[in-house]
């Protein structure tokens, strides 16, 4: 059959469309145009910067010099900062430059926000399960958590906590202490017990360091046990056995290796070791047994008591003073900064022993009027000491210490952060099919195995990407802990700026380091997510 005559295509007039319709020219255009915007507001704010930095006057460098651009923009840093900061993760004084105060700033920033991230994450996981939950009472109450975090600014949750609830505790002298554990609370802050490292604690990291490595070689060689012979094993338990096992050895033997801490006392004084101690406080005390000092009149202890020495916050304090608890040895104790201000005062007779470290003891020892009279007594040490809190005349002791500012800046972004990642989990629960809850429910799982064996690990591919949104807030919201006079980067920079007049530089400063904070954190979670969408789909 013959085809129908077909239209010729290729003689057909081409048809140009004009340049001012054409989508390829116009995109073209339109990047163009935006390029040169970008330019001309970069060069309209590095013009307005430029000048404003001129309006603040000459720059004067450390060597007396005047800068007229910004090599020594920032030599004013490097002078004392003539300020003190209440709340320090190192130690610092007044003497420190700018630098050391807006390093211990970035220390505090980022202590808060690191631990806000972490209790953040555990009170919004709780509380977005409890949201789903099949028990009326849990849900509401999650519930309602949610509904009121959400919808109340947080700067307002900040001032509640720190006026109507922690500056309204209790005094010193009322101490809250529940149950009776060694956990302290009252109007200034709260203390609780801390564990301190002393000189052998690197013995022992590195044994615990080998029982984790010893942790996956059992569970390895269980997994080729397992393919060989068909039969499984509790690889979990062998393998935290092991680690177990291995901590302990390293635990006593890093205690019988360690000879480094000791007291200084006078041979006049009958001390040879710390059991002398016991023999001696019993026979002040006039009492046959040591359980009975403790019940004698405030003025007899006090008499019997040993007076102690020691430096400020060292290992040697926590780990001598922890000694005399556990036998009930009633001491008084006076803290020095320096150990030649701890040794003068021993010399002084102000207290009978001095107890620090070997070499320092020996390095302070020939500076008393009559060394030879004086002898060195070892100590027991292990690698990890507790400091506990107690009351020692009209303070607390010992342990660590929350600050009433540094509590409810990181209760207050808990809460409030809590409530918005429980949405996120809630969203991300549901976003996983039914079928999915079904099908673990009929391979016989528990609850808890089907929601951390089966729905969180899918959802969360949902839950993770505007995570990221929620704990960069986080940590930049920390800034708010100015309101409440907590003592980070942002409070530290505002108190530079004041006594320097150098706005402009701690501003910048201030901006880049908030910025590389967040691009590590975002880097690092979207590092994290994108692994694990990939697991998810194998």
């Amino acid at each position: 059959m013959e085809q129908p005559n077909q239209p010729d295509i290729s003689a057909a007039p081409t048809q140009y469309v004009p340049f001012w319709r054409d989508g390829r020219v116009l995109g073209v255009f339109g990047q163009i145009i935006f390029i040169i915007v970008m330019i001309v507001i970069a060069n309209t704010l590095g013009s307005n910067f430029a000048s404003n930095k001129d309006k603040l006057g000459e720059i004067h460098c450390a060597d007396g010099s005047v800068d007229e651009g910004y090599r020594c923009a920032y030599d004013f840093m490097q002078a004392n900062a003539g300020f003190d900061i209440s709340e320090t993760v190192l130690p610092y004084k007044v003497e420190d430059s700018y630098w050391q105060a807006f390093y211990q700033g970035f220390l505090n920033t980022l202590k808060v926000g690191l631990l806000g991230v972490i209790l953040t994450t555990i009170i919004g996981t709780l509380a977005g399960v409890a949201r789903l939950s099949s028990n009326w009472l849990i849900s509401q109450i999650a519930l309602w958590y949610v509904e009121i975090m959400r919808n109340i600014p947080l700067l307002i949750i900040l001032f509640m906590l720190y006026f109507g609830v922690i500056l309204a505790g209790p005094d010193l002298k009322e101490t809250m202490q529940p149950w009776g554990l060694p956990i302290f609370f009252n109007n200034r802050g709260l203390n609780f017990p801390w564990p301190q490292f002393t000189s052998s604690a690197g013995i022992f990291i590195a044994f615990l360091v080998l029982g984790a490595i010893q942790y996956q070689v059992v569970a390895i060689a269980l997994d080729r046990r397992e393919i060989r012979t068909g039969k499984s094993s509790n690889k979990a338990r062998w393998g935290i056995f092991s680690f177990i096992v291995i901590a302990m050895i390293g635990w006593f033997a890093a205690s019988a290796m360690s000879d480094t801490e000791g007291l200084l006392v006078t041979k006049a004084s009958r001390i040879r070791e710390v059991d002398d101690i016991e023999r001696i406080i019993l026979k002040r005390a006039d009492v046959g047994l040591m359980s009975l000092v403790n019940d004698l009149p405030k003025e007899q202890l006090a008499e019997a008591a040993l007076t102690v020495c020691v430096l400020r916050d060292s290992p040697s304090e926590v780990n001598f003073i922890s000694q005399l608890r556990n036998r009930g040895i009633p001491y008084s104790i006076t803290r020095f900064d320096r150990p030649d201000q701890a040794v003068a005062a021993y010399g002084e007779g102000k207290c009978e022993v001095f107890a620090a470290s070997k070499s320092v003891l020996a390095a302070e020892r020939v500076t008393l009027e009559n060394p030879t009279s004086h002898l060195l007594v070892p100590i027991s040490e292990t690698p990890v000491v507790w400091s506990v809190p107690a009351f020692e005349g009209l303070n607390i002791a010992g342990g660590s210490k929350l600050s009433p500012e540094f509590t409810a800046l990181l209760v207050g972004l808990v809460l409030f952060y809590g409530g918005t990642l429980a949405e996120l989990v809630r969203a991300g629960i549901q976003s996983v099919s039914k079928g999915q809850s079904e099908a673990a429910q009929a391979l016989g799982l528990s609850e808890s195995q089907r929601l951390t064996l089966v729905v969180l690990p899918q959802s969360l591919k949902v839950i993770i990407p505007p995570l990221i949104g929620t704990y960069l807030s986080l940590i930049k919201d920390t800034s708010l802990g100015l309101a409440l006079g907590f003592s980070d980067m942002y409070r530290i920079s505002f108190v530079t700026i004041n006594q320097t007049g150098q706005a402009l530089q701690v501003v910048i400063l201030m901006m880049l380091v908030y910025l590389a904070i967040s691009v590590v954190f975002s880097v690092l979670l979207n590092w994290y997510n994108a692994k694990y969408v990939i697991m998810v789909e194998r």
